[in-house]
């Protein structure tokens, strides 16, 4: 387990993508659980995933551009 002051640039790149996607994911899991009864608010909840997926898409470029291909996995539990 690392401090995210013992992160290099790669590394916390590589958190910011990983949080993207929990997040993405997470809202995707609330608008699942409430499109049945609530409708309207899943929808918004849907939004939101797809805010953190675009996120997530411009950070994924940003570390093409400055690291390459490889993303190494970081994780929030590994902060």
């Amino acid at each position: 387990m690392k401090t995210l002051s013992e992160l290099n640039q790669q590394e916390i790149l590589a958190l910011a993508i990983s949080l993207e996607e929990e997040h993405g994911r997470i809202y995707g899991d609330y608008a699942q659980g409430l499109k049945d009864q609530f409708p309207a608010s899943a929808k918004v909840f849907e939004e939101m995933a797809g805010e953190e997926n675009e996120h997530r898409r411009w950070l994924i470029e940003l570390h093409r551009e400055k690291f390459g291909e490889h993303i190494p996995l970081i994780r929030r539990q590994d902060v």
